[in-house]
């Protein structure tokens, strides 16, 4: 049966050894090196896998043993998340894990977010949302006039899988996709009900700024803004602007990989190119889609992003760091979600540089301070 919703590609794998191999030759040295690296630095602070090391960039020329040491795998990323949060309650998983409800919480603040249209879910979710209760109700509101074009997303997860964008009906009663592919609407309202029962959420399409649509294309991306708190105020840690690849309807993932733009924090200038397609640390000339150079452009409407962000984590004053994803679209900044527990691979692959680096170190170390006597250090937490 044919998946709809945005997935994982059946297929898609890392060839290790000839990883190896061009990382060898690339630094002057022998394989056997390249493979002791792999070993220390997985058994060392940043739990760095074999792919992690060569995609996020720790493998490459010219860095010292403490700037490769400076990277963090997924296992040790979670557990600096963990070691620099407060020990978590119900209310505040439901206000960082359920999207429907934390959009509404970030709305009554004033922030601006993607007007929310519909709600698949077995279970009344309250108001903000027309509530689809059925596989019935769903099929009528998609047919509806002014529906199309939107996006739907699972209200729980992320990484970007089980979403969709929806442009339009044909006459033949198929749904078209934001990739050009259309498929029947039944099968889609199917695969919907019978993957996202707790919550499937429809809001209105997003389109870039044109400024943005110049450098990325026409399928918006997000720009990754990760706030951190040490108890006085919410400041930026780092901000990464997530590329779209050819055909896909997200910018994770799930679908063709595109790739990331490292982004400086205050001026929001284009620092560096990350194709998601090859090794981290190599250079990318210029985005795939619109063969844009982009390093030197800045981003539109940064600051406003970026005071955004700020006002999206001083909402949630009792978390120490947060991954809110916002949209530069031709309508100004908006909020999509947050996360908890952001990935930090996609900053060390933008930047091509290790988390735990002098820049950012002394601030996510005022930020583990702040919860240390609440908090315990969590296995694998780099951190003391």
């Amino acid at each position: 049966m044919q998946q709809i919703l945005t997935h994982k590609p059946q297929g898609r794998w890392f060839d290790f050894r000839a990883a190896t191999l061009g990382a060898a030759q690339l630094r002057g040295v022998s394989t056997f090196r390249i493979g002791l690296d792999v070993l220390l630095l997985g058994r060392g602070r940043g739990k760095l896998t074999s792919q992690e090391y060569f995609l996020e960039g720790a493998w490459q020329p010219g860095l010292n043993w403490a700037q490769r040491r400076a990277f963090l795998g997924l296992r040790a990323g979670k557990a600096l998340n963990l070691s620099l949060q407060p020990p978590f309650t119900p209310e505040l998983r439901q206000k960082t894990q359920n999207k429907f409800a934390a959009a509404s919480g970030f709305q009554a603040a004033g922030l601006a977010m993607p007007r929310r249209l519909g709600i698949v879910a077995a279970e009344d979710p309250g108001s903000g949302a027309e509530w689809l209760s059925s596989r019935e109700a769903l099929t009528d509101f998609l047919q509806r006039p002014g529906i199309l074009p939107c996006f739907g997303k699972p209200v729980f997860g992320s990484t970007g899988r089980g979403a969709v964008s929806l442009i339009g009906l044909e006459p033949d009663g198929r749904i078209r996709l934001g990739n050009g592919q259309t498929v029947p609407l039944a099968a889609l309202v199917q695969e919907i009900w019978e993957t996202h029962a707790r919550g499937f959420l429809f809001e209105e399409l997003q389109h870039p700024h044109p400024d943005l649509a110049r450098m990325i294309g026409p399928v918006i991306g997000t720009l990754r803004v990760v706030t951190v708190h040490d108890g006085s105020a919410p400041e930026v840690l780092y901000t990464v602007q997530k590329m779209p690849g050819k055909a896909a309807m997200v910018d994770s993932s799930a679908g063709p990989l595109g790739g990331y733009a490292a982004i400086d924090t205050y001026s929001g200038r284009v620092l560096r190119l990350q194709d998601r397609r090859r090794l981290g640390g190599t250079p990318m000339e210029a985005n795939h889609v619109t063969g844009a150079p982009m390093v030197g452009e800045t981003l539109p409407e940064f600051d406003a992003a970026l005071a955004a962000a700020r006002a999206a984590h001083a909402t949630l004053p009792e978390l120490g760091v947060l991954g809110i994803d916002m949209f530069l679209t031709d309508k100004g900044p908006v909020m999509t979600e947050v996360n908890s527990s952001p990935f930090h691979s996609v900053y060390q692959a933008a930047f091509a540089r290790g988390l735990l680096n002098p820049d950012l170190l002394p601030k996510l170390q005022r930020v583990r301070e702040r919860f240390r006597a609440i908090t315990p250090r969590p296995k694998d937490g780099p951190l003391p």
